[in-house]
């Protein structure tokens, strides 16, 4: 197997599970996978561009840690397709940065809180000319693939060691910033017509006290774990938007409703 920066993580895995003990070896930030269920999740969702990005550390050396420990890799293949992606996502000659809007979401996410919804909110308060700077511990890889959909372009600093920012800024015609991206059922796929559709078909779990990013990893676990004419029933404290692209990619649908501001029912289904 030859890895490059655009190899998934998860493939490198598959390919050789003694490599999650070398990862972890690299950067503090890849010890979560050594956590079976963090480690489905994560690795399946970036390649090692993408990580290196979330360690703070550059491809190559990451590359290069991989190949002193037996790994076969093309660095500098690698190195063309790093500039190939920074001119297309990250051009800094072209990045707005006259006028800032600042969000640090370090207290959000001490708070086991997901910022998600409050970049949202930033984002669709702001003026179009106007850029945001999302200060954090490392790059919000899931954020900015979930904003590069909807036009915008970002680019990152490290102005010192544990801190990223993440500078985003609207370039072209996309749906709205505050838009909620939605897995839309038919017109008839109503929470309570599908919740009779899975009468006694339903296996519930109760989400909203577990802290993040377990949320989340819990409802996908337990996804894989539905026999055929299953739906996963989930109590949950908000709809959860990382989770959102999770659940189109493996092909499942979403009814929700709202029973107080720290109460949202969810279905999942197929």
């Amino acid at each position: 197997m030859i890895i490059t920066a655009d190899t998934k993580i998860s493939k490198i895995i598959k390919y050789d599970k003694k490599v999650i003990d070398v990862i972890a070896s690299i950067n503090k930030h890849f010890r979560k996978l050594k956590n079976p269920i963090l480690c489905k999740m994560l690795a399946s969702r970036v390649s090692v561009a993408d990580a290196a990005k979330i360690g703070g550390v550059s491809t190559e050396a990451f590359l290069e840690k991989l190949q002193e420990n037996g790994y076969s890799v093309q660095i500098e293949a690698s190195k063309n397709e790093i500039s190939k992606n920074q001119n297309n996502h990250s051009n800094k000659k072209n990045m707005d940065k006259t006028d800032i809007v600042t969000l640090d979401v370090r207290p959000i996410l001490a708070g086991g809180v997901d910022p998600f919804d409050e970049i949202m909110k930033t984002l669709k308060g702001m003026e179009g000319h106007q850029t945001l700077l999302i200060i954090n511990t490392f790059e919000p890889i899931p954020i900015l693939n979930i904003l590069k959909k909807r036009g915008y372009a970002y680019e990152t600093e490290r102005p010192e060691p544990g801190i990223v920012h993440t500078y985003l800024h609207k370039t072209d015609a996309g749906p709205a910033s505050g838009e909620v991206m939605e897995i839309k059922a038919g017109e008839a796929d109503d929470f309570d017509t599908i919740e009779s559709k899975f009468d006694g078909k339903l296996k519930e779990i109760d989400v909203r006290n577990l802290e993040m990013p377990m949320p989340m990893v819990t409802v996908l676990e337990e996804l894989e774990k539905l026999s055929d004419g299953e739906a996963l029933y989930v109590h949950h404290k908000r709809l959860p938007q990382y989770l959102l692209p999770e659940l189109e990619n493996r092909h499942f649908k979403l009814v929700q409703k709202p029973i107080d501001e720290n109460n949202l029912k969810l279905i999942i289904y197929k």
